[in-house]
């Protein structure tokens, strides 16, 4: 066997003075495992290049003591039996999951009792303390809505209720007033998809209850652009990006009965390094006018579409592979930056929101590109109202994630 571990997030952590390797995957296929870093030099070897008598006679080479070859074998089958490595242990395990998920009409609450309670009662009491802690914040006075604008959704961050909740309770109150029939709600997949846009036809289930999903809207996108739409729909299993938007709707009373269109958005990466418009891919620009004729087509049969944009701004620091200190200059920088990015949003600037990014490769880790993109160059009339910037910051482990509210609406005729 030359052992081969999957990709998977490694994050150095310290628990109880241990120093370990946090090994997580964001697919959901395995539980979390944290090993003494201590193993990181002989984890470095498992790249399925090497047997287990290469891997011993490389790590004395690299400067480590001798390994008994039985120490090997056996760590080797430690970590195949924790779904670490690809290996037939981990195929079949994968084809299990994903013939019981296919098999399911709904998507499980993945992070309840992780992310946010899963008890029913205590979740709302949380969510009702994120939406007093809303009521505090001070609201942009900057580009403002016209007093007759008509709403059509909201942006709203998909960070944890712990950094960022009240922002996100904050980012629905637009919605209060307004009725919908089908919320299209675009989330990001961190877990990296081939196809650009991934839906899924299961509903979303909830501590609080069940979102439907439109299977009709979807059917009728899957028409338009095939079957590659669905193709890769364990994506949703354990992302959080849309989870967290179903919490908030089946919390909020007239937000429970729309049904929702949940498509996760890959990253533009091409169009952002070579900062060429993601209009110039036949693949996008397809994309692009197939929700543009199914939310008209909704909407021509008496029905009201909005959308619910579930992005985050920047992700910078020691997590995100930049030790650069992030002092108070640099942090204004990234507000700058990121500012100058939402206003190209707000004023319905499609080739602004892709170029201010794009000009640096997007070195700030923007995940709402793609998104946001997509929404605006589907609707071009649609304009936005900034409510709230923030910078979750976090000094200790030189981390900063940013984050806003925002309102969508379209200008009266």
């Amino acid at each position: 066997m030359r052992p081969k571990l999957r990709p998977l997030e490694i994050t150095p952590i310290e628990h109880n003075g241990d120093e370990l390797w946090l090994m997580r995957d964001q697919q959901g296929l395995a539980a979390d495992v944290a090993l003494p870093r201590v193993f990181g030099p002989l984890l470095s070897l498992f790249d399925g290049t090497r047997d287990v008598a290469e891997i011993v006679t490389a790590f004395q080479m690299r400067g480590g003591e001798e390994l008994p070859v039985e120490f090997v074998e056996n760590f080797i089958r430690q970590l195949d039996e924790a779904l670490l490595l690809d290996s037939p242990h981990f195929v079949q395990h994968r084809r299990d999951l994903m013939s019981a998920w296919n098999d399911s009409p709904t998507r499980p609450a993945a992070f309840a009792g992780l992310s946010y309670p899963a008890d029913p009662d205590d979740l709302r009491e949380l969510l009702n303390e994120l939406f007093a802690d809303s009521r505090e914040i001070v609201p942009s006075r900057t580009l403002l809505a016209p007093p007759d604008a008509r709403v059509r959704g909201v942006v709203v961050p998909h960070i944890d209720f712990g950094r960022g909740g009240e922002v996100e309770a904050l980012a629905y109150r637009p919605l209060l007033r307004e009725q919908f029939d089908t919320l299209v709600v675009f989330g990001i997949a961190h877990s990296g998809i081939e196809y650009p846009f991934c839906a899924t036809s299961k509903d979303y289930e909830t501590p609080l209850g069940v979102c439907r999903t439109d299977r009709e809207f979807v059917a009728a996108l899957q028409e338009r652009v095939g079957p590659r739409l669905k193709a890769e729909q364990w994506a949703h299993k354990n992302e959080h990006s849309i989870e967290f938007v179903a919490v908030f709707l089946q919390h909020l009373q007239n937000l429970q009965s729309p049904s929702i269109v949940p498509i996760l958005c890959g990253g533009f990466f091409r169009e952002l390094q070579s900062g060429r418009s993601p209009l110039g891919n036949p693949t996008i620009a397809e994309f692009v006018d197939a929700l543009r004729d199914v939310t008209q087509h909704w909407e021509a049969s008496g029905k009201r579409v909005g959308f619910v944009v579930s992005v985050d701004l920047a992700h910078v620091g020691s997590q995100f592979g930049d030790d650069t200190p992030l002092t108070p200059q640099r942090l204004a920088d990234i507000e700058s930056q990121d500012l100058e990015f939402l206003h190209a949003f707000a004023e319905g600037d499609l080739d602004g929101v892709h170029q201010t990014l794009a000009r640096d490769g997007n070195a700030r880790n923007v995940d709402a590109h793609p998104a946001a993109w997509t929404v605006l160059a589907a609707f071009p009339a649609l304009r936005g109202q900034l409510l709230h910037y923030k910078q979750a910051h976090t000094p200790a482990q030189n981390i900063v994630v940013s984050m806003a509210a925002m309102s969508l609406f379209e200008p009266a005729n």
